[in-house]
């Protein structure tokens, strides 16, 4: 393997995943500013995934991403371009985990500490109980 081919390989990398992270984070906008209290889960579900989709097919088809021309140079568009946007569209989720986003921009709830019981006894036998509350 050439020192050409190494750059090409490393230039695939990052488009794919620069190309995963900004599909997340569109999405996750998306989802967002169109998320509702009371409206029906599964299709916003079923609108993100085909937002996901399209941006994936666009910028498979805009940067070329062909992975599995990087591998063997003998297969064909028709089977490389579907399996290089599945696994951009699949590795969209993978990257949102890896950077820890999820949308929404908000922190994550804290988990809820139970209070700490201080017990004191003293040399008469006086039991003397105190809680304290963790910050």
């Amino acid at each position: 393997m050439s020192l050409w081919d190494m750059d090409d390989t490393a230039r695939l990398l990052v488009t794919v995943l620069l190309a995963s992270f900004v599909i997340e984070r569109v999405v996750a906008t998306v989802a967002f500013l169109t998320e509702t209290p009371k409206g029906p889960e599964r299709n916003a579900k079923i609108y993100r995934f085909l937002l996901t989709a399209v941006l994936g097919a666009i910028a498979v088809w805009l940067a070329h991403i062909r992975i599995l021309a990087r591998l063997n140079n003998n297969i064909s568009p028709w089977v490389d371009y579907p399996l290089s946007w599945l696994v951009l569209v699949a590795g969209a989720d993978k990257i949102r985990d890896l950077v820890g986003g999820g949308g929404g921009g908000g922190e994550a709830a804290k988990p809820e500490l139970p209070p700490i019981q201080i017990n004191i006894t003293d040399k008469d036998g006086h039991l003397t109980m105190d809680e304290v509350q963790p910050r």
